[in-house]
C-alpha cells in the first residue's frame, strides 16, 4: 500500500514514531462530543487501536496506533458513526471554547455556539500556516483567546438605571479598569475607559446596572511554541453578527500577506498591526 504522509497529515492522520503507524485526529468544535460520538470512537480505538484515546491540550481527541493498513476502514467507521476528521498542516484548526453564557454565570455569550457556527463555516479553511481559535465567555479568558491565533471574548455594554439604583456603590468598587466613578451616589460609567467585561452587571443587587448590547472583543496574533507571544486587541467590541466578516477578512489577510509555515501574528508584525487594524475596521463596518 503506498502512502502519501503529506496527505494523510492534512487529513487527520499523523505520522507516529512506531513504523507504520498513525494516530487519527479527531474534529471537536468547542469541545464537545455526543454520547453516540463517544461509543463510536470507542469501538474505534479498541478494534484498531491500543484501547485507549489521548485528549489533547486543546480540547480534541486523538486515536493512537492506528496502523496503515487500516486507516481507509477507521475513516469509514468513524464516518458511518458520525465522527469526522480532523485537519493538520495550513487550515483553520479545530475551535476551543469555554462552557459560557450557556453554563457558566460569569458567561456573557454563548461559546460553544458560537464555536460550532465558526467551526460549520471556517473548519479546515486553507491558510498558510495552523490557524487557531478560541471562544471564551468573559474576561477570565478560560479558553485562552490571548494564546491562539483568533479569538473572541464575550462582552456587554453596561447600562445604568438611577430609578434602581439604591447608592450601594458595588459597581464602581468592583470594576477592574476604574472605569466608574459616583456623582451624589449614583454611578457615573467613562465609556472610554471601560472594558466592557460586565462585572459590575454581575454585582449589581437591584438591576440598576444591566446588560445593554452583547458582543465580542478579538484578540489576534497569539501563538504558544519556540516563539510565544501573546495576542493584542484589535477590537474592543465587535456585534456578534460581524463576526463571519472579520474572520473572512483575516483569513484573506493571512492569505495574501503569509509565507508558507509563518504563523498569524509573525505576518501581522512584518506588514504592520496599523494595517491589519485597518481591514478588521473594514470587515466591521
Amino acid at each position: 500500500m503506498e502512502m502519501n504522509v503529506a496527505d494523510l497529515k492534512k487529513g487527520g492522520f499523523m505520522k507516529q514514531t512506531q513504523k507504520d503507524y498513525f494516530a487519527v485526529r479527531l474534529r471537536v468544535a468547542g469541545g464537545n462530543l455526543t454520547l453516540e460520538q463517544l461509543e463510536t470512537i470507542r469501538e474505534v480505538a479498541n478494534k484498531y487501536g491500543q484501547g485507549y484515546v489521548h485528549l489533547t491540550t486543546r480540547q480534541g481527541m486523538e486515536i493512537p496506533f492506528i496502523h496503515f493498513t487500516n486507516i481507509e476502514t477507521v475513516r469509514d467507521e468513524l464516518l458511518a458513526g458520525g465522527v469526522k476528521m480532523g485537519v493538520c498542516g495550513g487550515t483553520v484548526r479545530g475551535v476551543m471554547a469555554c462552557q459560557g453564557s450557556y453554563m457558566c454565570p460569569h458567561g456573557l455569550i454563548n461559546c460553544k455556539e458560537l464555536a460550532a457556527e465558526i467551526d460549520e463555516s471556517f473548519f479546515a479553511a486553507p491558510v498558510p500556516c495552523k490557524f487557531k481559535i478560541a471562544v471564551t465567555g468573559c474576561s477570565r479568558s478560560c479558553a485562552k483567546p490571548q494564546e491562539n491565533d483568533f479569538g473572541f471574548e464575550g462582552a456587554v455594554k453596561p447600562v445604568f438605571s438611577k430609578e434602581e439604583c439604591i447608592k450601594c456603590n458595588l459597581c464602581a468598587d468592583t470594576c477592574p479598569a476604574s472605569a466608574i466613578t459616583t456623582n451624589d451616589g449614583f454611578p457615573v460609567l467613562d465609556r472610554g475607559a471601560c472594558t466592557n467585561c460586565g462585572e459590575c452587571v454581575a454585582v449589581c443587587p437591584t438591576g440598576a446596572c444591566a446588560t445593554g448590547e452583547r458582543g465580542v472583543k478579538i484578540w489576534a496574533g497569539g501563538r504558544i511554541g519556540r516563539d510565544p507571544r501573546l495576542g493584542e486587541v484589535v477590537a474592543d467590541f465587535l456585534p456578534p453578527e460581524k463576526i463571519p466578516a472579520v474572520i473572512e477578512a483575516s483569513l484573506e489577510f493571512f492569505r495574501e500577506h503569509g509565507r508558507t509555515k509563518e504563523r498569524f501574528g509573525k505576518a501581522i508584525e512584518r506588514v504592520g498591526w496599523d494595517r491589519y487594524r485597518e481591514v478588521i475596521a473594514g470587515a466591521a463596518e
